[in-house]
Order: structure tokens, then sequence, then C-alpha cells
């Protein structure tokens, strides 16, 4: 009659048992250390965001003042290969109780001379701006930001020009042409290069 071996079966069992509790609770803390890492980013990006909006209020020193955009010398120096967001604030300069009027923005190069100045067509130089149009809406006396990005590609010229975000309500008649308020800004292109 042959003995049969079952200890060998039950270290075999434990092992596997072992092994897969020790799984679960890598993978349990690895998801745990994600989610922590996540939510804190996202609180970050809205303290900031929030921080933002809070000093292009504080750009607002004139009561008649109804747009404004924060950079220095109205020049944002983007490197070739890089992108840079500039934000700018529209106060609703409205009076009474109306409710919230909706706000368009869209950004426009305004460069006539683009191909002799940088030596691109004015398509290209339109794609180096993203997320240059959408609306916002603005109580009566109140504040609201937005950001624009400029893209500039690794084979941009070096060059600088100039846009301009054209802001409106469509619902007062303002247009492109008419707008609530025009805000310019110039894109200074330098060199991304190490030296």
């Amino acid at each position: 009659m042959r003995k049969i071996n079952n200890k060998g079966a039950v270290e075999l069992s434990i092992g596997t048992v072992v092994i897969l509790v020790i799984g679960m609770s890598m993978l349990i803390l690895g998801l745990v250390l994600v989610k922590t890492i996540f939510t804190g980013s996202i609180d970050n990006v809205t303290e900031l965001n929030d921080k933002v909006k809070e000093e292009i209020k504080n750009l607002f020193v004139n009561e008649d003042e109804r747009a404004t955009i924060k950079l220095t010398e109205r020049t944002a120096t983007v490197k070739q290969g890089d992108e840079f967001g500039i934000a700018f604030g529209i106060k609703n300069t409205a009076q009474g109780s109306i409710g919230a009027q909706t706000f368009r923005y869209s950004t426009i190069l305004d460069d006539t001379e683009i191909q002799q100045n940088c030596g691109v067509s004015k398509t290209i130089a339109e794609s180096w701006i993203k997320f240059g149009s959408g609306s916002l809406s603005i109580s009566p006396g109140e504040v609201d930001s937005a950001l624009i990005k400029a893209v500039v590609p690794e084979d941009a010229p070096l060059c600088e020009t100039k846009y301009r975000i054209i802001i409106y309500r469509p619902s007062e008649g303002e247009t492109a042409d008419s707008p609530y308020e025009d805000l310019s800004f110039f894109l200074k292109i330098e060199s991304g290069g190490l030296f």
C-alpha cells in the first residue's frame, strides 16, 4: 500500500495564500497612495486657481476699469518648445439688479506683417494660441478671470508679435468689431536651447 504525502500539498496551499495576502495588501496600499497623491494635487491646483483669481481681482484699482491682463509690460516671453499661461480678468460694470451677463472672448493675431516679422503665416501664428476663446458668466459688479495659453513649437522663429483679446456681450449688441473691451499683449519667442 502507498502512503499519500499530504504535508507537501498543505505547505503549497499555505504558501499560495500567504503570497496572495501579501499581493493584495500591496495592491491596496498602492491604490491608497495613488488616491492620496491625486487628491493632494487637485487641492493644490484649486488653491492655485483661487489665488490667481484673487490676484486678478486686485489688479482692478480703477472703478471704471472693465478688463485687465496680468503680464509684466504686457509681454508673454516664451521659449521655443514651451508654453505660457496668460491670465486676464473681466469686470462687469453694469449697474442695477440685472442677472449675470455672458461675456464672450476671442484671441486674434494683431500683426499684419507677421510674414515679414516672424517668417510665418498668419495661420501658424494663430495656432500658437490655445484656449483663446470662450465665455464667462459674470454678475454686475463682479470680476471673473480666464486663462489662455501660448504654446510655442520648438521650430518657431525668434521674434515678437502682437495679439488681442476681444471681449464682448452679445446680449448687449456688442460684437468683436464693437467690443466691451479690447486687451492686447505681445508674444516674444526666445531661444529654447541651453545657450
